[in-house]
């Protein structure tokens, strides 16, 4: 019966769908923006050799490095480089030791080294990773992603880094050694219960030493940002698919001004891989342009749009589908991070676990509520070829999401909740997020997505009924902020969405009609992020990129 239903589906969706195109027979195997897949560091005589793989040819190729310029230093400095014109997707640059000898201490060093490569098409991207040296310059094993410090539960903390091959380690917490017997490449270290306070940590055969402090009361501080995918500017505004030079200044900015944590919803890569390496190494550069600052406050990272590893099609970029289970992009983004395990569960069977890309967690006096509203994507067409529409929360996720705010809430003076596709888009998105164009036929290719905006009325009556005063979205690469009231949205109390893209994607511009344009209380386009105090109200700052605050209000609350 169901392939009867199917096939009738088929037969009558050309005709009733004239715009839509039938799916491609030829799927696209890889994708041609990212180059570098990785590089091995050796010693050969008097030279250190860097052996690069990449994914396709590269046309030209230039290596610095450097190391840190002191012990408390975040960031590397560099000072020696080389380069090569390979014409080769496989190929070595490398370095004289006596050079590098320079900088290496009588123990040991972290050279770090960025390579920069120009493919075929003339585009720069930028490769960034390090390498254990001893006095002599011989490389030793490495932690090349991390470490990063995650906080998924109420008092745990998650200490995790990965190394340049699998094998024990051991880990360093306020002078006393844990170890790890496990011969893996990553290793994850969980503290339960520390006391409030200034902890410190390291690595066992790294030099860096590292701190992070855990509180204790009602009052908390964070900073949210999103959007962060590469834009134009050179190779460190193209790490891999994002854009690190935004990244580090707004997260470093955010550290400095006390943030406890930072949200991070969605749209962190480019995206759009159909390669599972390729996507994952995307997510993992973005964790190392982010490693100096989540090393020592938490990261809680959401799913967007450009969190995509699907199938694709040459002949229509438009028509996709995201991978199954174990390879969907929830799972490799669920590999990647780590975040509250809450949510473990899925639409349907044989469709990806929420787990580790929608959860909540409490701070403070306030509980905090990430949603996916990028689950199972299917292109532009999914009501036809199958798949989720893009903003859409499915049923399940909504019963998930009702039951976290009937138990989880009772005890908490606030609830906030962060979500990539925002509810009131002002700027390109009209055309999608929770809107699309209001959902009519003649503006979606024939197909009535009236129920999107439905389900979107659905999500903030149920919202506004126990008391959330505050969505935080992306999606939008610029900061705006709309009321939302009873005037545009069956809601039984105001809720302020603040849409924050702001950290380095390309710019977007106003939309001409905005039908809820009254309820635009602010708008900017330049790089920002949100600063959040919560106490008995919400106090919020937005802050540009240059220090200027952008945008200053209170949300005082109301009792539920």
């Amino acid at each position: 019966m169901k392939r009867v239903v199917f096939f009738l589906l088929v037969l009558f969706a050309v005709p009733v769908f004239s715009k839509i195109p039938p799916v491609p027979k030829h799927k696209l195997p890889d994708r041609y923006h990212l180059l570098v897949k990785g590089v091995s560091v050796n010693r050969s005589g008097n030279r250190l050799g860097f052996d690069v793989n990449a994914s396709r040819d590269v046309y030209y190729a230039y290596l610095t490095a450097g190391i840190l310029p002191g012990a408390s230093a975040i960031a590397p400095v560099y000072r020696i480089n080389t380069s090569g014109f390979p014409h080769s997707p496989q190929f070595k640059l490398s370095l004289n030791l006596k050079r590098v000898r320079r900088f290496l201490t009588n123990k040991q060093t972290l050279l770090y080294y960025r390579l920069e490569v120009v493919g075929k098409k003339g585009r720069l991207e930028s490769f960034e990773s390090r390498v254990l040296l001893d006095r002599d310059g011989t490389p030793l094993d490495t932690v090349v992603f991390g470490p990063y410090l995650d906080m998924p539960e109420k008092n745990e903390v998650v200490i995790s880094f990965e190394l340049n091959r699998a094998r024990p380690a051991a880990l360093v917490l306020d002078g006393k050694r844990i170890l790890s017997k496990k011969s893996v490449k990553r290793h994850f270290f969980r503290f339960k219960s520390l006391k409030a306070g200034v902890h410190s940590y390291r690595i066992e055969d790294d030099p860096r030493i590292f701190r992070f402090k855990t509180h204790d009361g009602p009052q908390v501080r964070f900073a949210m940002m999103s959007d962060s995918r590469q834009g134009s500017g050179g190779a460190e505004y193209n790490l891999h698919g994002c854009n690190g030079e935004v990244i580090r200044k707004l997260f470093l900015s955010a550290w400095h001004h006390g943030a406890q944590f930072i949200l991070f919803p969605g749209d962190l890569v480019n995206g759009y891989c159909s390669m599972e390496d390729e996507f994952e190494m995307e997510l993992k550069e973005w964790r190392y342009a982010t490693e100096p600052i989540s090393s020592m406050i938490p990261v809680y990272a959401g799913i967007g749009n450009h969190e995509a590893l699907i199938n694709m099609y040459r002949s229509n970029p438009w028509i996709f589908f995201d991978k199954k289970p174990p390879h969907s992009t929830e799972d490799v983004f669920a590999r990647v991070f780590v975040n509250p395990q809450n949510a473990d569960f899925s639409e349907r069977p044989g469709l990806p676990s929420y787990k580790e890309n929608t959860y909540f967690f409490h701070r403070g006096n306030s509980l905090f509520i990430m949603l996916n509203t990028n689950y199972w994507v299917g292109g532009d067409f999914p009501e036809v070829q199958g798949g989720n529409t893009e903003g859409y929360i499915m049923e399940r996720q909504m019963a998930w999401l009702k039951k976290v705010l009937e138990t989880e809430g009772k005890s908490a003076a606030h609830i906030i909740v962060a979500t990539h596709e925002p509810p009131f888009p002002v700027s390109a998105h009209m055309e999608d997020s929770m809107y699309y164009e209001g959902g009519g036929k003649s503006l979606n290719s024939g197909i009535d997505r009236r129920y999107v905006v439905k389900r979107r009325n659905q999500l903030l009556k149920l919202l506004s009924g126990y008391g959330v005063q505050l969505i935080l979205c992306g999606h939008e690469h610029t900061y705006s902020r709309v009321l939302i009231n009873e005037d545009i949205a069956p809601v039984t109390g105001d809720i302020t969405q603040i849409i924050s893209g702001g950290t380095g994607a390309p710019f977007y511009e106003m939309a001409k009609d905005i039908p809820w344009r009254k309820n635009l209380k602010a708008f900017s386009r330049e790089n920002h992020y949100i600063l959040v105090d919560v106490d008995q109200d919400i106090h919020v700052r937005v802050i540009g990129i240059s220090g200027r605050v952008l945008d200053k209000f209170t949300i005082r609350r109301k009792g539920r």
